[in-house]
């Protein structure tokens, strides 16, 4: 046996080393000191997870449960492997908005609700308590154990474990309430954590090899409870290792430890492998400590969670004893220390103070200091949970073992986990949902689990994993329920949208309600100081590009959300926003405007597509958008300087009446009264009518305003300088006024005319052939990316066999196509806005565009469970080849989109000289007097796609225009509930000959793509690794080259007998027509099949290239098409170009 004055005196040194630990620790800093120790450091410290019931209780419930000890190492370590994506969002929001506890977290998420805050901390607190005295229970019972008491609870004032409580409490107060800020981390507290988790880990493993050096008289493992593992497959093992997964993330300890105290989320690299490492090794040990402690014979004396002490007690080794002992200390100290700082924070931000700013006693935090109030209230919480944890131990007299009671807190605190996943990825959660889904799932923990555990009797009882299952089902079944029935109002929405991007919110620059930044300042200043006030200031000025403002100048909304967000890492998020609700109120901003001004963290409206902001940039005129509400939301360049806007005049959300009032006052509309303009303008955008208006302003210039609503109910206004045409008009009419007196002056200004109507048509041609370019380049730019995404895509898809991976990769291919049909859409509309889409009238054979748009459509269409027919015609027509197939593709492919069952037809009738092209389709069908709207831009019939897929409205309409190019007449047949009936009539052509000229005959390749060896060459990386992928899972031999000359060296190198050539290769290379004709030859018996791949539609490029007789695949490249190709290409000698 030990002395007890020993293993006082041992305690109290080893307490006293923590101390110094501590001390060393905030003496020698390591955010950023020591930034190469910090990821090992943060690593350990993710060790005060392992406490007195892994410590102890493991060995306990191996002996009674078998296998049922190891969910919850377990479950941890799944996470760190496996959810590395989750924690890194968690960290990066959490840092992202000065999060300081987890239930600062989830009230930041949904509207930095107090009660929402208020409700999380009561759960975790009642969690707490129980757990925090388990600690007490385990370290009483190792002085038990090692002095050979009788387990009976000593005197309060002599019971060693109150002294380690307080001492405990000591260490809590004095390294973890030493700053204001709880976002500033405790380095400290991280060092001595990191230390115990060192020694833990040493106590642990000293005993488990003491153990396998004393298996002579151990039983079979087959004889014990380890032995069944048929518990390894039962669903009560899912059901822990799923619960110990929660926990690791929503105890409030960890919350704190591993992702408060994250200084870097790279740290979470390290981690990710020695957290998971470091718990391997506890779950190895506790194996042979359970069979040397049975074969010991210890279980008919001991109690089985005490093994690891008794053990070598039991075989005299009492050095080894007091090292376990002294292991068991550490882990009780480190979750203590953890949890009463965690714990004291919340109580104190989301308790205690929104209680003192809504009460009468607001006053005297006023007079205190705030800052030195929350400080003094931490400690005192501090103080507060250690007694309360300690009387719980005392009074609760029922034995419990310690696995048990670890578990009754794992199942409170894991109802935080529905809202934290619904916070980070659900954007439809609401702050009702959620707080009444963990009212919901805490009702049902404490009367099914806490209350038969306190040894009240209830009317349910449930077993602990049963009970938790039971309350996390109501959670979310509730939190759902609501959230779906109550709706998600625009201020959730918008505060959704940083937590699932996993961004800062990005200051505003509109007025804060009247607030002065004086007020701000002296309101921060009374919590951080003026130092701290003053750093915050000059970085968010930094952030901003602003110069400091003075204390008279209206605060802006950015700096009011800065100085919440800098006030929320010290005081919590709800404390902060309720303390600027009563400093600003009388200030002309009631305490409902603060809410608002702080809840929306950004109310700037912009269009998210950088093609149309670019396609505005590039055009001459000026161009405004202004939403439903008349506040303008997208302009360009032109139109500030038209108007000569100061800087940072025009924002998104600022209301047009106060543009029109001052261009108004400054004369811009003439003498007219600014408020009749305004209330003319304003009429009009309301009522979405379209107007035009030419006028002279002060400067000489004329500029016309044109007018017209949207179908969104929003308006657009285009400004277009016409002074030069007003100049000329206005000369001619001058001229003819004074036609005899002025023939020669007449005739020389007639010239000067003509010469301006020369350069204008000049500069129109000129602009036209700019704007043909930009099509061509973005074209090209934008298809890059989406065809590289569309091939990395369809390589997942080909590598997996799981029906998970496969869904998404569905998803994502399915994505991309929507992407691509709508980029397509745009490139259409601005070819044809342009006048750069021009038709090349050819005679082709329907039988061939008939089998590309089969190609194309099949798998779509098989995926969907649709039957799609395509006819093979016999006769041929005349048309443009490229544009009248656009025109099928999007026919056939609003058919797929719309159409749930049956299928989609493709055929062709003869009319006289024409051919009637049709697709058939059983979708929902169109009403009549819809079918007229619906080839007008941007209409789209309230009808969702049964395949979530959703257009933009441009597709009839591109088609209707297309058809109007080529002189051609659309269709349309109907009936709702049956089906549509879409057609072009089409002239017919003359027989094409059998063979096409310029058809290049190829040498028979492999019969399998096996056999297959293609050199591909794209100056793109993204896109050569994933035709690499591609087509290497598809069992072809992959060549890949960047450019020209690595293309020929692999053509004499490898002899690869397909040729894939990006059109567009680099500045310094031929192009990749060129190229192949370079590559492939003029033997067809020897040479490669070469095949064209672009993503220029231009008809030029493919009739170039089908003269050559190469095939033409256009990006974003689709998979089946390109593995129907080679196949053809393995399977005919002669390949026609395509």
């Amino acid at each position: 046996m030990v002395s007890g004055l020993l293993l006082s005196v041992l305690a109290v040194a080893y307490l006293g080393l923590l101390f110094a630990v501590a001390f060393f620790g905030e003496r020698h800093s390591i955010y950023p000191g020591r930034a190469r120790w910090r990821p090992y450091i943060y690593a350990l410290a993710l060790g005060v997870y392992c406490t007195t019931w892994t410590f102890f209780g493991a060995v306990g419930t191996a002996v009674r449960d078998g296998w049922s000890y190891l969910p919850i190492y377990l479950g941890p370590a799944l996470v760190f492997l496996a959810g590395m994506p989750f924690l890194v969002r968690l960290v990066s929001v959490a840092r992202a908005h000065n999060v300081t506890s987890i239930a600062d977290f989830v009230s930041s998420r949904f509207g930095k609700s107090p009660a929402l805050a208020a409700l999380v901390t009561v759960i975790a607190l009642t969690a707490a308590v129980p757990y925090l005295s388990l600690q007490y229970k385990a370290v009483g019972a190792s002085i038990d154990v090692l002095t050979g008491s009788d387990g009976t609870h000593p005197i309060w004032y002599a019971d060693a474990a109150l002294w380690v409580a307080l001492l405990m409490a000591l260490f809590a107060v004095l390294f973890g309430t030493r700053r204001l800020d709880a976002t500033e981390h405790h380095e400290g507290v991280m060092v001595a954590i990191a230390f115990e988790s060192v020694v833990k880990l040493l106590a642990f493993v000293a005993v488990g090899v003491f153990a396998l050096l004393h298996l002579d008289h151990a039983p079979p493992i087959g004889a014990t409870r380890l032995g069944e593992l048929q518990d390894l497959a039962s669903p009560s093992f899912a059901a822990s290792t799923l619960l110990a997964a929660a926990a690791i993330v929503c105890l409030p300890r960890q919350f704190l430890v591993g992702v408060v105290e994250c200084a870097d989320p790279a740290d979470l690299r390290k981690a990710r492998w020695l957290f998971p490492a470091y718990l391997a090794v506890f779950t190895l040990c506790v194996v042979p400590v359970v069979l040397a402690g049975l074969g010991s014979g210890l279980a008919e004396q001991h109690p089985p969670d005490s093994f690891v002490l008794t053990l070598p007690m039991a075989h005299g080794e009492t050095g080894l004893a007091i090292l376990v002992f002294l292991g068991g200390l550490s882990a009780a100290t480190a979750m203590v220390i953890m949890a009463s700082i965690a714990l004291a924070t919340m109580m104190t931000n989301d308790l205690v103070m929104p209680a003192l700013w809504r009460s009468r006693w607001q006053g005297v935090a006023t007079d205190v200091g705030v800052g030195r109030l929350v400080l003094r209230l931490r400690r005192i919480a501090i103080v507060l949970l250690a007694v309360l944890a300690y009387a719980y131990h005392r009074s609760i007299s029922a034995p419990a073992s310690l696995a048990s009671i670890g578990l009754l807190a794992f199942t409170a605190v894991a109802q935080f986990a529905p809202a934290i996943l619904a916070g980070l990825y659900w954007r439809g959660a609401t702050r009702e949902g959620v707080f009444w889904g963990l009212a919901a799932g805490y009702v049902i923990w404490i009367y099914g689990l806490l209350l038969p555990a306190l040894g009240v009797s209830s009317l349910v009882g449930f077993s602990l994993l049963n009970g938790w299952m039971l309350a996390t089902a109501a959670n979310v079944l509730v939190m759902v329920a609501i959230s779906r029935l109550g709706g998600v109002s625009f201020r959730e929405r918008m505060k959704a949208t940083d937590f699932l991007r996993g961004t800062q919110p990005v200051p505003g620059v509109a007025d804060a309600g009247g607030a002065r930044v004086g007020d701000l300042i002296a309101v921060t200043e009374r919590i951080l100081g003026a130092e701290a006030t003053e750093g915050a200031l000059q970085e968010y000025c930094h952030q901003a590009g602003r110069p400091m403002p003075r204390p008279s100048e209206p605060a802006d909304r950015g700096l009011l959300q800065s100085m919440e967000r800098v006030l929320a890492g010290a005081i919590g998020a709800s404390s902060a926003r309720l303390m600027l609700t009563h400093a600003l109120r009388g200030r002309g901003i009631t305490a409902e405007e603060v809410a608002e001004l702080l809840d929306e963290t950004s109310q700037e409206l912009r269009f998210s597509r950088q093609l149309l902001q670019a396609t505005m940039e590039n055009v001459s005129q000026g161009i405004a958008v202004a939403d439903p509400e008349a506040r303008i939301v997208a302009w360009n360049r032109r139109y500030l300087e038209m108007f000569d806007y100061p800087e940072g005049m025009v924002y998104v959300g600022r209301p047009v009446a106060d543009l029109i009032r001052w261009n108004a006052e400054r004369g811009v509309f003439g003498d007219t009264d600014p408020e009749s303009q305004i209330t003319k303008r304003l009429a009009h955008m309301r009522a979405g009518t379209s107007y035009v208006i030419q006028r002279e302003w002060l400067n000489g210039r004329v500029y016309e305003m044109h007018g017209q609503g949207m179908p969104d109910g929003g308006y657009v206004t285009t400004f277009t300088d016409i002074t030069d045409f007003k100049r000329t008009e206005q000369a001619l009419l001058e001229a003819k006024q004074t036609l005899e007196q002025r023939v020669e002056e007449r005739t020389r200004e007639l010239q000067l005319a003509l010469e301006a109507q020369r350069d204008a048509k000049r500069l129109a041609e000129e602009t036209n052939a700019t704007k043909t370019r930009f099509v061509a380049a973005a074209s090209h730019d934008l298809l890059q990316p989406l065809n590289a995404a569309r091939l990395f895509a369809s390589a997942l898809e080909e590598q997996s066999d799981d029906p998970a991976v496969l869904e998404i990769a569905g998803r994502i291919d399915s994505s991309m196509r929507a992407a691509e049909d709508v980029l397509d859409d745009m490139l259409d509309i601005a070819r044809l806005e342009s006048g750069t889409m021009r038709a090349d009238i050819t005679d082709f054979a329907l039988a061939e565009a008939f089998e590309h748009l089969e190609r194309q459509f099949a798998p779509l269409a098989a995926r969907r469970g649709l039957r799609l027919r395509v006819t093979r015609p016999a006769c041929s027509v005349r048309s443009d080849r490229v544009l009248l197939r656009r025109v099928l593709q999007n026919l056939i492919s609003n058919a797929l989109r719309y159409t749930q069952r049956g299928g989609v037809l493709v055929g062709c009738r003869s009319r006289g000289d024409f051919v009637e092209l049709e697709v058939w389709d059983t979708g929902p069908g169109i009403a009549g007097q819809h079918q007229r709207a619906i080839f007008d831009e941007f209409q789209r019939l309230d009808r969702p796609s049964p395949w979530g897929e959703q257009g933009i409205g441009l597709g009839l309409s591109i088609c209707d225009r297309i058809a109007r190019l080529l002189g051609l007449r659309l269709g349309l047949r109907s009936r709702p509930g049956h089906g549509s009936v879409f057609s072009v009539r089409v002239p017919k052509g003359a027989t094409p000959a059998a063979e096409p000229a310029g058809a290049r005959e190829v040498a028979r390749l492999p019969s399998s793509l096996v056999e297959l060896t293609v050199l591909c060459v794209d100056n793109e990386p993204e896109i050569l690794a994933g035709m690499s992928a591609l087509l290497t899972r598809w069992g072809a031999r992959v060549i890949t080259a960047a450019d020209a000359e690595e293309a020929r060296r692999a053509m004499l190198r490898e002899h690869p007998a397909v040729v894939l050539a990006d059109y567009r290769l680099a500045e310094s290379d031929c192009d990749g027509i060129d190229l192949l004709i370079e590559l492939c030859g003029d033997d067809a018996s020897a040479a490669p099949a070469g095949v064209l791949i672009t993503a220029d539609h231009t008809a030029a490029v493919a009739a170039r290239s089908r003269a050559l007789g190469f095939p033409v695949l256009r990006k974003p490249l689709k998979p089946a098409a390109l593995r129907a190709l080679l196949g053809a290409l393995s399977s005919h000698r002669t390949m026609p170009a395509a």
